[in-house]
């Protein structure tokens, strides 16, 4: 390996950022972009912020599979980001659940994830078949932002915010890592025909205030008429997930389209009184599975774009795909943030050891 080759990595979320350090301890002399002024500025911080260990998969064994193996070096380099604080909870719908309460069980039995049968204060026991408390963890997204940011620092990376790269600034570089995620395929340096597509998902996420007896408590309903609650590390509010609600425009394709309405919004921070808002929709469904919701307050949403593969509803997988695209560029795809660490060593290992062939964290080979 030539120790003074420079890396360029395009994207300062967790992905970006963390491939940038492992790059850096290796020895490259690494430039990081961000177009943002911040680092984990868009869907690495507009998410539920739960570090996932397997739970919420029990159709997708790939992504099951890559997380567990990926958390122990997630934890060790970020372990001060791991929030412990709340209650987790999986509770199995009663009607149009794709899995039943026995077979999750049989899942988490057969993949070793402890559970024990516990029902949250607030949960409408008539309206689920099981509910069980599980070891899972939020993550304090300002915390992750300053292990960042310090990591950066002490591996001597040099960071750009505010800096959009384009083809011509990187042909400075000897190596290129696209880290882009909803971008991926922006500067992808192959012929519009040969872009791999995704299903790009507009979504929002509502913060809200809740009752008191919500606090501590986290809590998903699955598994098809599926939505989450979170409380926000360090906060008393809460980040609400839907399948269906949260979504407001799905493309599948080499590019996302944003509707006009929301290209205010998307990757903006929290929106405080957002003209376009599905937050009545929520409130409706939410009802269904728990009490005291009449009570939520919306203090404003998180809208941003999530990158999917298509065609992946049967097993709902979130791979994390390293793939080298030409002679000097590698994409790195990111999934569930857990697998994070682990791929950045792969695409450190990839340059280090000047492989072509594409590897995968997850759901590739």
């Amino acid at each position: 390996m030539v120790q003074a080759e420079r890396i360029a990595v395009v994207g300062g979320g967790i992905f970006g950022a963390t491939t940038a350090v492992e790059l850096a301890r290796t020895g490259y002399s690494v430039v990081l972009f961000e177009q943002s002024h911040t680092l984990l500025s868009a869907a690495s911080s507009a998410n539920q912020r739960r570090l996932h260990r397997g739970y919420h998969y029990p159709r997708g064994m790939d992504t099951v599979a890559a997380v567990m193996r990926a958390f122990g070096a997630f934890k060790t380099e970020y372990g001060a980001a791991i929030h412990n604080r709340s209650a987790h909870y999986v509770a199995i719908a009663k009607r149009n659940s794709l899995v039943t309460a026995e077979r999750y069980l049989a899942f988490c039995d057969s993949v070793g994830l402890p559970y024990r049968e516990e029902y949250p204060p607030f949960l409408r026991r008539r309206s689920v078949e099981l509910s069980v408390r599980i070891a899972e963890a939020h993550i304090d997204i300002n915390e992750l932002r300053r292990l960042c940011s310090a990591r950066l620092a002490a591996a001597g990376v040099e960071v750009r915010l505010g800096t959009r790269a384009d083809r011509r600034t990187l042909r400075e570089f000897d190596q290129v890592v696209l880290a882009t995620y909803s971008s991926i395929n922006a500067l992808h340096p192959g012929p519009v025909s040969a872009l791999p597509e995704y299903q790009f998902e507009v979504c929002e996420k509502p913060l809200v205030a809740l009752p008191p007896m919500y606090l501590g408590h986290s809590l998903v309903i699955m598994d098809g008429p599926f939505m989450c609650l979170d409380q926000v590390a360090g906060t008393r509010r809460f980040l609400l997930g839907n399948v269906d609600h949260a979504i407001h425009a799905t493309t599948v394709g080499p590019y996302p389209l944003i509707p006009g309405p929301l290209m205010q919004y998307v990757n903006a921070g929290l929106v405080h009184r957002p003209q376009v808002t599905r937050f009545p929709d929520f409130q409706r469904f939410a009802r269904c599975f728990v009490t005291g919701f009449t009570e939520a307050t919306h203090l404003g949403s998180y809208f941003t774009i999530r990158a999917v593969l298509p065609h992946v509803e049967t097993t709902d997988d979130r791979p994390t795909l390293v793939r080298r695209l030409d002679e000097r560029t590698v994409a790195l795809f990111g999934g569930k943030i857990a697998t994070c660490v682990a791929s950045a060593r792969q695409v450190t290992g990839l340059l280090h050891e000047g492989g072509w062939q594409p590897l995968a964290v997850s759901g590739e080979s």
